[in-house]
């Protein structure tokens, strides 16, 4: 099993949570051809993974303008037809400034039930996170879990984002979700098909919104 933890922590001149260095080399990872080759996570490792739904795409755009916007959930409303709305705790006045690891949020999702709103809930689990790849390069590492509120039985999921500076004001992103064995982990494979179809739908969204800044 791939861990991820933190090998050194220092503080962020200007924000109220700390860097993390990840052992394991995210910048290494591409979408997989099947959503059944699945994809280590840092909380989760490789253990009991089922199915990885992933994006990738290239922006043209430096990588902290979009860790910021990935990070600044009270804006998803504005360029995200998948994840329409994010509600967070009281106490988080501005995102990403007031973000903290261990914050849970509801994630309000359009697309994946024709007609439907979807909700879940979820906790952030790596704000800052900072590597370097086999090749150099720079990249920011943020991610949330999903909380079935039943500590797993139900099922387990992280989402990542990697995102790569590409040099001359570009970065790759790879956006994906890792789903892990659990009781209800088959009622939801069976949307990966929508699940892949707006994940595919948000990555657009986010391309279009950061390089029209």
């Amino acid at each position: 099993m791939l861990e991820s933890s933190a090998a050194a922590a220092v503080a962020v001149p200007g924000r109220n949570v700390a860097v993390t260095y990840p052992e394991f080399d995210y910048s290494s990872l591409s979408c997989p051809s099947s959503i059944l080759s699945t994809l280590t996570t840092p909380t989760y490792g490789d253990k009991g993974a089922v199915f990885t739904i992933c994006s990738s795409m290239d922006i043209e755009a430096p990588v902290n303008v979009i860790r910021d916007v990935v990070l600044d959930f009270k804006s998803y409303h504005l360029w995200n037809s998948f994840v329409v709305s994010v509600s967070v705790p009281p106490n988080v006045a501005e995102t990403p400034q007031d973000l903290y690891v261990g914050m849970p949020m509801v994630f309000t999702t359009a697309g994946l039930i024709e007609g439907l709103d979807t909700s879940s809930d979820e906790i952030l689990t790596i704000v800052d996170g900072i590597g370097v790849g086999a090749q150099g390069n720079l990249y920011s590492l943020v991610a949330w879990r999903y909380d079935d509120k039943l500590a797993g039985l139900g099922s387990r999921a992280e989402h990542p984002y990697v995102i790569v500076d590409g040099g001359y004001n570009s970065s790759r992103v790879l956006s994906y979700e890792t789903y892990y064995f659990g009781l209800l982990t088959p009622v939801i494979a069976l949307l990966g098909g929508n699940l892949q179809e707006q994940f595919s739908v948000q990555a657009a969204n986010l391309k279009a919104y950061v390089e029209g800044l």
